[in-house]
């Protein structure tokens, strides 16, 4: 397990950290208004990411794990591709839009590079190498990629000072990531009768998982843009510092959830001890970044983004306490509610944490500036695992007074291990 966890989470979290490389550069030498710009352009990119994802990050690695039909599971990722590229394409001149409305003057080309490279992101493979347990194909197509573009990009970027060769490397790296692994692994007969019709029906098929997945990322994708329309651009600026390293941290959370989440889902094994084993992991996951966040925060945001930038205690510590209820939701959600087939549980805890954390994030942040929005962020996350704590003991509950009840096959088999 040790071996499982450090490939498919070590690997994914180190592609997330390449574009990361070259913040404290450009934290120093972009000023206020290309670093404002840049995490706008990065916020609207990751909300576009997960809608250009479908879900597919959320129920695709069952879908994959639970056949072992080789020809079954490249004819997924086909159809997966396929809708994610015309969700991809449809995002661009949306974004566009907004990188034109928020970029501010001058920034326009390096938010919605940013944006566009972030979007890209929900095109990667990495999910569907996660359920066929190939670590080695993540780290061909989606570390190394990613990498190169950065250290590429980086003695350029030094000796012209241009901040957009940044996200412009980024976008380029994911982009020739995905190209090269479905150019090797995918087969004509495997896009066979994919036209445009069937794709689009399809999405509708995917509107329950891609539902979740849009509604978790209104309030834990979108918080600088809440935070941008109620606080001064000087809290913005500290607000979007502490989001950064949250980014970082988040990345540590999405790695472990994905390494676990084909293994929990697989056909053999005991499903129940896998499951607590998730939820304990990522507790303590949860646990040691609020640690971290409450005591090194600020220390490493000015270490990083320099004294001007850095985050202040409050706004670390709130972020750490959304990044234990984020850590704890991601198991109960991911490893339990779907593999259950409690999607539409799943959904409604995200609609009510984004019902309640975009508010408080907007109200907050009006008085408190950044520690608010951080604020409004944690109380939308614990309702988040207040939601699916209910759904989960609704689930238990429902099956010690009804053993016996008709259910699906799927479900019941899930359910039971609830």
């Amino acid at each position: 397990m040790a071996k499982r966890i450090g490939a498919f989470a070590g690997l994914p979290l180190l592609s997330s950290l390449a574009p990361f490389l070259l913040l404290p550069y450009i934290a120093r030498v972009g000023g206020e208004g290309t670093w404002n710009s840049l995490a706008v352009g990065q916020a609207v990119g990751s909300l576009a990411a997960i809608l250009v994802a479908l879900g597919w990050t959320l129920s695709g690695p069952a879908r994959v794990a639970g056949t072992s039909d080789p020809g079954l599971r490249r004819r997924l990722y086909a159809i997966s591709l396929l809708t994610r590229l015309m969700a991809f394409a449809v995002c661009l001149p949306v974004l566009a839009g907004i990188a034109a409305l928020y970029g501010g003057a001058g920034h326009f080309w390096e938010t919605f590079l940013m944006a566009g490279a972030q979007a890209a992101a929900g095109l990667s493979p990495a999910w569907y190498c996660i359920a066929t347990g190939e670590a080695g194909k993540i780290a061909r197509y989606d570390v190394l990629p990613r990498i190169i573009a950065t250290i590429v990009c980086v003695p350029v970027l030094l000796a012209t000072g241009l901040i957009i060769l940044y996200p412009a490397a980024i976008l380029a790296g994911g982009l020739l990531g995905t190209f090269f692994f479905t150019r090797r692994y995918s087969k004509r007969q495997d896009y066979a009768d994919l036209h445009a019709l069937p794709v689009i029906k399809e999405i509708w098929a995917l509107r329950a998982a891609s539902g979740t997945t849009m509604a978790a990322a209104a309030y834990s994708a979108t918080p600088i843009l809440v935070v941008a329309a109620s606080a001064l651009p000087s809290g913005l600026a500290v607000f979007v510092s502490a989001e950064k390293l949250f980014r970082i941290g988040l990345m540590a959370v999405g790695a472990l959830g994905s390494s676990l989440q084909g293994w929990v889902a697989e056909i053999d094994g005991d499903h129940l001890i896998r499951r607590k084993f998730s939820l304990l992991s990522h507790t303590v996951l949860g646990l040691a970044g609020l640690a971290g966040f409450a005591l090194l925060g600020p220390w490493v945001t000015k270490l990083l983004f320099g004294q001007p930038l850095a985050a202040d205690v409050a706004t670390c510590f709130w972020f750490g306490v959304a990044f234990l209820f984020v850590s704890i939701n991601t198991s109960t959600g991911s490893h339990w509610l779907v593999p259950a087939g409690r999607i539409r549980a799943v959904f409604w805890s995200t609609v009510a944490g984004a019902a309640v954390g975009l508010p408080a994030m907007l109200v907050l942040s009006t008085f408190m500036q950044g520690a608010g929005g951080a604020l409004g962020l944690a109380i939308g996350e614990f309702v988040v695992c207040a939601v699916q704590g209910v759904a989960l003991l609704y689930s238990a509950s429902r099956i010690r007074r009804s053993p016996a009840s008709p259910v699906s096959d799927e479900s019941a088999t899930s359910e039971a291990d609830l």
